[in-house]
């Protein structure tokens, strides 16, 4: 299904000036608004050529539910959206425009200096308090989904998989909604929306972008689900004053994590502390850490006992997941927008490139 094309005027009103990205099923366009006289970025979404009908209707859908869903914020934290044009064979969304980064590309450039990445995370923060309070549940936080400001301020954005109470689910029985790196343990075990699986998200972002190293991600996606459900957070070691912090909420149990507000106030806190410390830099500008290797242990009879039977359990884990797996490409790629890139090999980077999003719920 062809897209639109620079020059061209959506619905007698916004005119697309340039492509600003692109996907499976759709791009975000800087656009000129000819009535008010100002630029605005256009979402365009197009369900992939092979879609059904009913994959068709559930992406518009998903694209009806996030206008809603960012009418329903009013936050400096969150990206505006200004209109929606539902017209055939796809609708459109206008938006605020952000010229500024993402998260993603900032931490292309190595780790993040303490003190931004707290201030990147509170500002994410306070996104999410407000959705939550109104009721939704993003869902899928992570650095390509948030915005930079040309005054440094974080603004979240793509609310189309997010959850609203009350809503009526857009997803198939027995799927995942998220990206697979940043999901929460609870979430891939199929338990209900809750703020500690968005929190859980925000952890793994600031980690990522902080330590400039994914903890979780290998290198496959499969394994990536693995690693959520069965591995430990590798404690911080680059984090300076944010590691307490990251080490208190990335917990595989939702109930002990932090509250929103006592996460805020522990980032407070770590902000004093970063103030008073040097940051840490690469030992060579440029260069990105990589993981620290496991420590080496002798194997015993014992360990070796413990391996075989987490090697079969592990097994059994992934060949469920790989079921899932299965699931996701055979018709689930509707939630994917403007994600691009392969869903096949996830490799643990220090600097991710465009996260696959699974929707496998």
């Amino acid at each position: 299904m062809p897209g639109g094309e620079p020059g061209q005027v959506i619905d007698a009103r916004f005119e697309l000036r340039e492509r600003l990205g692109h996907g499976g099923m759709g791009a975000v366009w800087r656009a000129m608004d000819l009535a008010l006289h100002r630029e605005v970025a256009l979402k365009e979404v197009r369900p992939p050529e092979d879609a059904t009908p009913a994959t068709e209707a559930m992406l518009r859908e998903r694209v009806l539910r996030e206008a809603r869903a960012l009418a329903r914020l009013n936050h400096p934290n969150v990206v505006r959206i200004y209109h929606i044009v539902d017209l055939e064979p796809h609708p459109w969304l206008v938006m605020e425009l952000l010229p500024g980064d993402t998260l993603q590309s900032r931490v292309a450039e190595g780790p993040v200096p303490w003190n931004e990445v707290i201030r990147y995370g509170r500002d994410v923060l306070a996104a999410l308090r407000a959705a939550h309070e109104a009721g939704i549940h993003h869902r899928d936080v992570k650095p390509a989904n948030v915005l930079l400001r040309e005054d440094g301020s974080a603004v979240l954005t793509d609310f189309g998989i997010a959850a609203v109470a009350d809503g009526t689910s857009l997803t198939m029985t027995g799927s995942i909604v998220g990206s697979p790196e940043f999901i929460s343990p609870e979430r891939l075990r199929g338990a209900p929306d809750h703020p500690a699986a968005d929190l859980w998200s925000l952890g793994i972002t600031l980690y990522l972008l902080a330590e400039g190293v994914s903890p979780l991600r290998r290198s496959t996606t499969v394994n990536t689900l693995a690693a959520v459900l069965e591995d430990p957070v590798p404690p911080p070691v680059r984090s300076g004053p944010l590691g307490d912090v990251l080490s208190t909420l990335l917990v595989k149990d939702p109930a002990a994590r932090p509250t929103a507000a006592h996460l805020d106030a522990m980032l407070a806190m770590a902000a004093q502390q970063a103030a008073a410390l040097p940051s840490w830099q690469p030992a060579v500008p440029g260069t990105r850490p990589t993981p620290p290797p496991p420590p080496e242990v002798a194997p015993t009879d014992t360990t070796r006992s413990e391996a075989a039977r987490s090697g079969r359990s592990r097994t059994a884990l992934v060949a469920g997941l790989a079921a899932g797996a299965v699931l996701l490409a055979s018709g689930l790629a509707a939630a994917l927008l403007l994600r691009g890139g392969s869903d096949a090999e996830a490799r643990p980077e220090p600097t991710p490139t465009t996260d696959p999003t699974v929707s496998t719920e």
